[in-house]
């Protein structure tokens, strides 16, 4: 009888898309060890990724995760089932370089992406947009760069220049604002709002139009707690990363974050 990966560990999703997607995972995994042969995973969130994770180390699977950038965020697995072979497959994930045509030109993270998914990509091949004053970065799944390179030209108004990085480049880290911010809890509605400067009450709205994440998950309720590490992300606002917390003296809570926001024309 051959091994495989028992599938009652779907059962840590509640929403019914998560768990079609980790269903989609067992499968790809057990496809590479029934096969016997290297699978690379779709791009995942940090949901996925922390999970997918935690059930090969649970199973004592043999995998690499890879996302074109250091400290990315969107991942891929690559999962084998012969150990020995693990460092030998070659990366499937290539990081493009767009800049704009217009010396003055800049981009923005929805511009980018919407660019992308507007060629007819789905979100699974595409990886980490790391934004620069002069340019982005986007790492993508190597089955579309030369598609990219040849048909990408334009991101929102503008027109750009696409170009394939070469595996010895240093790509810029994400720029982000280490700021410090105090809540009355830690909650999410709390904290968000602070880091992101609205009030708690227009947050929590933001939460009822679906527009909140933490680790990649959509935020349902406002009284969610957070804690560090975890990464906050609001449609129109940015992304926030929590470092570590510790309580005032007045009974509040203080949190070191970073601040990602988006790049303004």
């Amino acid at each position: 009888m051959e091994y495989h990966i028992d599938r009652s560990a779907l059962k840590f999703w509640t929403e019914k898309e998560m768990r079609l997607e980790g269903a989609h995972l067992l499968d790809l995994c057990n496809e590479a060890l029934r096969k016997r042969k290297p699978v690379w995973t779709p791009f995942l969130g940090q949901a996925l990724a922390n999970w997918l994770e935690g059930i090969l180390q649970r199973e004592g699977l043999a995998f690499r995760l890879e996302g074109g950038f250091s400290d990315a965020e969107r991942v891929r697995f690559l999962v084998v089932a012969d150990p020995d072979v693990l460092d030998n497959v070659p990366s499937e994930i290539r990081a493009l370089q767009a800049t704009p045509t217009d010396p003055r030109g800049k981009l923005d993270h929805r511009q980018v992406l919407g660019s992308l998914m507007g060629l007819g990509l789905k979100r699974e091949v595409i990886g980490d947009i790391r934004l620069t004053e002069q340019c982005c970065f986007v790492a993508v799944a190597q089955e579309i760069a030369d598609f990219l390179l040849s048909q990408w030209d334009k991101a929102g108004r503008e027109r750009i220049r696409v170009e394939a990085v070469e595996q010895d480049v240093e790509i810029p880290l994400e720029q982000g604002k280490e700021r410090r911010i105090t809540a009355a809890s830690s909650r999410i509605d709390a904290v968000a709002s602070s880091g992101f400067n609205v009030s708690r009450t227009m947050f929590q709205e933001l939460i009822q139009q679906g527009k909140v994440k933490r680790n990649d998950r959509m935020v349902a309720k406002a009284d969610l707690e957070v804690k560090p590490g975890d990464i906050l992300s609001c449609r129109g606002y940015g992304r926030m990363r929590l470092l570590e917390f510790q309580e005032t003296r007045k009974g509040r809570i203080a949190w070191n974050v970073i601040l990602y926001t988006p790049h303004k024309h």
